[in-house]
């Protein structure tokens, strides 16, 4: 029983062991579970803060990345705005310039205004004055002849008187006169409608021939020069660049002008004039000049250097003129004429108070004979080259390169001759007249486009001061070259001669009427 007793007391304490360690196992369980409870809602705290913490940085680089751009567009909205006032600045201050430009232009061509008016105003009186007394050596010499010729009468008169009263009986029928009837002006005729061209055909062939010698002179100088080791070579190279340079650099501006016109003085002419070297006769070198009388061969004497820079300056000019005629605006041909006039008209590279202008007229004389009164026939080669129809720059020539030469030659000649100086002119204003007139006088049968090309550089820019000079008979003669010589033009010539027809009506405009 004992045994027993044992037995289930053994079973009663391993039941009760048991128990406990199911209620520790649950416990630990339990904990377990609140362990892993606790650890998933630590896991999920910290997945929270993470996420927080980079929703935060998100928000902070998305803050910076908006203070950058704002920043960055800050910086190029004033950028924009420093430029924009810049370009205001800038436009301001041309716009400020381009107003003072304006204004001395303004001043500038109102001086100039000023001084071709005054300059008109003492030519009109120096020819008012020149026509006064040439009117009054006219009346005085027609008075003297008239008393004459009454003294003649009067005198035959009282000897036919005498004669008829110591003869009473003489016969009724008389011999013919002692003298001869002069001629009448009608029988005068043909004589003198032949003296100008044959003039004109004279002169022209001198020229031509001064041209010739010329050229000669020209090579056989700069062969003798250009040698290494000769003194002039330097000095000739420099003056002759310096000339193409600055006639090349010649525009409207009046400072522009001057500036090269001293230069073409100090760094071409007077290089030429004082630097020493050999001297030519120059009398081979002048056609239409008065030779002043000479002590000796030696007066004949002029600087070959200066001869061939004046050889050089005609060369260059004229290549200028026909140039600038493509322009619309002539100012510039004016401004080179005016350079031109003044340099052949200087003194101090004359010889003997004699102009070189001859030297500029014979190379004028070989590539526009046209200008000079030369006529010629088209349909022969000998004819073109008459009328200026030969290579340009050793090409053929072309209708519109022919017409731009002979507008800018004669543009130049005009520009050079329609000057009012206080000395002797080189090129007088009556030659301006002559070859207005020597293209009005010409047959219709002889008339060609390049007749009226000349009209129109004579007369576009120029006939202002054609008037200005001449009043009412350049009124006259204006009209005969805009009016009568395109109305008998041949068929050939009618385009050319409709552009100078057009002047009338382009004059009408301001108040020029030719009627």
């Amino acid at each position: 029983m004992q045994l027993e007793f044992n037995l289930r007391l053994s079973i009663s304490d391993r039941n009760f062991n048991d128990q406990l360690d199911e209620a520790a196992a649950e416990r630990a369980r339990l904990h377990e579970e609140q362990l892993a409870r606790a650890a998933e809602e630590h896991a999920q705290v910290l997945r929270g803060a993470e996420l927080e913490l980079q929703r935060l940085t998100l928000e902070e680089e998305k803050a910076r990345l908006r203070s950058q751009e704002e920043q960055q567009r800050q910086i190029e909205q004033l950028q924009r705005e420093k430029a924009q006032q810049l370009a205001e600045t800038q436009r301001r201050q041309l716009e400020a310039q381009r107003r003072e430009e304006e204004i001395a232009r303004q001043a500038a061509e109102h001086q100039r205004r000023l001084q071709e008016a005054e300059a008109r105003q003492k030519a009109q009186r120096e020819q008012e004055a020149v026509a006064e007394k040439q009117r009054k050596e006219k009346e005085e010499a027609d008075r003297k002849a008239k008393e004459t010729v009454d003294a003649a009468e009067k005198a035959r008169a009282q000897q036919a008187a005498q004669q008829a009263a110591q003869k009473p009986a003489a016969p009724a029928v008389q011999a013919a006169p002692a003298v001869a009837p002069q001629p009448t002006a009608a029988t005068k005729a043909p004589g003198t409608a032949q003296a100008p061209n044959a003039a004109i055909e004279t002169i022209h062939t001198q020229y031509l021939e001064l041209h010739q010698r010329m050229k000669k002179f020209r090579v056989e100088f700069w062969n003798a020069n250009k040698k290494p080791g000769q003194p002039l070579k330097a000095a000739i190279g420099d003056a002759r660049r310096n000339m193409r340079l600055k006639l090349g650099q010649i525009n409207i501006a009046r400072a522009t002008s001057q500036a090269a016109i001293k230069s073409l003085r100090a760094d071409s002419f007077d290089v030429a004039l004082n630097t020493p070297g050999p001297t030519v006769d120059i009398r081979p070198f002048l056609v239409n000049q008065t030779i002043p009388p000479l002590a000796n061969e030696q007066e004949a004497q002029y600087p070959a250097f200066l001869l061939y820079m004046w050889i050089m300056f005609e060369k260059f000019l004229l290549k200028q003129f026909e140039k600038e005629a493509s322009s619309e605006d002539g100012r510039i041909i004016q401004e080179i004429g005016l350079i031109a006039a003044s340099l052949f008209a200087d003194q101090k590279y004359m010889w003997k108070g004699v102009s070189l202008i001859d030297v500029l007229l014979a190379k004028m004389h070989h590539i526009c004979p046209i200008l000079f009164g030369v006529r010629g026939n088209m349909n022969t080669v000998q004819g073109q080259k008459r009328l200026g129809w030969m290579p340009i720059d050793k090409q053929p020539p072309t209708g519109e390169i022919y017409m731009q030469r002979i507008r800018g030659l004669s543009a130049g000649f005009a520009a050079m001759s329609l000057r009012a100086f206080k000395t002797v002119p080189a090129l007088p204003m009556s030659e301006y007249w002559r070859v207005v007139v020597h293209v009005c006088n010409t047959p219709s049968e002889d008339l060609y486009p390049g007749h009226f090309a000349i009209l129109g550089g004579l007369l576009r820019d120029f006939y202002k001061k054609f008037l200005g000079f001449y009043g009412v008979q350049a009124r006259g003669v204006l009209r005969r070259a805009v009016v009568d010589l395109p109305a008998r033009a041949p068929e050939r010539c009618k385009e050319a001669a409709g552009i100078i027809s057009v002047f009338q009506e382009q004059w009408k405009k301001e108040n020029l009427f030719l009627n």
